[in-house]
């Protein structure tokens, strides 16, 4: 079976990241790398937020690795502050996580939403966290020790899956961790036939069995 997956990175790219910044790319081109991103395979988006959100790329801007990982790799910090994760967030369901931008919920295609994250948010994550898992995205969180831990878990599919470093720069010592997290919840992902609504409607649902052990084993 081909492996799908629709993947998009939330970065925090207000001015306390600034400096920050080149180790989260380099951070976000290695799990790329570990990725088989292709049109029909894996699709990737990026988006950075800060006082509002902006999409660097869409899941259907790229079909090829090496195009995602250029762009990846000339990314401009955007800057800007406070920090508004949870407008961010409801952003990520509102305009990436549709088929207009390459999404392809609809089919059945694990929708997977990675945020890194380096402060505490100015408005609440609690309701546009609840309709992402709503719509069927499985969120990991990755925070500072400048991030509310508490804020972190809210965010993540489950509490447990919420992760910490020191800085940005010890990345590293969690991606392998992130990586495999990725691929078993994938592999554990089985689509049953869809259910069309209606007689006349074109929407299709999926119904999905979800085995949700996206766990991190911590590293402070």
């Amino acid at each position: 079976d081909i492996t799908r997956r629709d993947v998009v990175f939330l970065l925090d790219g207000s001015n306390t990241t600034r400096n920050a910044f080149p180790a989260m790319k380099d951070f976000v081109q290695r799990v790329v790398e570990n990725l088989n991103v292709d049109e029909n395979k894996d699709r990737v988006a990026v988006v950075q937020y800060s006082n509002d959100p902006a999409a660097n790329f869409y899941l259907n801007t790229n079909s090829r690795k090496d195009e995602v990982i250029n762009i990846i790799q000339g990314l401009r910090h955007k800057g800007g502050r406070p920090l508004y994760t949870g407008a961010a967030l409801q952003f990520v369901k509102n305009n990436v996580f549709t088929a207009p931008a390459g999404s392809r919920r609809t089919e059945g295609v694990p929708q997977i939403l990675v945020v890194l994250t380096g402060g505490r948010s100015s408005d609440s994550v609690d309701i546009p966290a609840s309709d992402l898992k709503k719509h069927g995205v499985l969120i990991y969180a990755i925070g500072t020790r400048n991030s509310d831990s508490r804020e972190l878990q809210k965010i993540s599919s489950e509490p447990s899956s919420a992760q910490s470093v020191s800085e940005f720069s010890d990345l590293p010592s969690i991606e392998q961790q992130l990586v495999s997290s990725v691929d078993r919840v994938v592999t554990e992902i089985t689509p049953e036939a869809p259910t069309v609504i209606g007689k006349n409607q074109s929407v299709v649902r999926h119904k999905m069995n979800l085995n949700l052990e996206i766990s991190f084993s911590c590293r402070q």
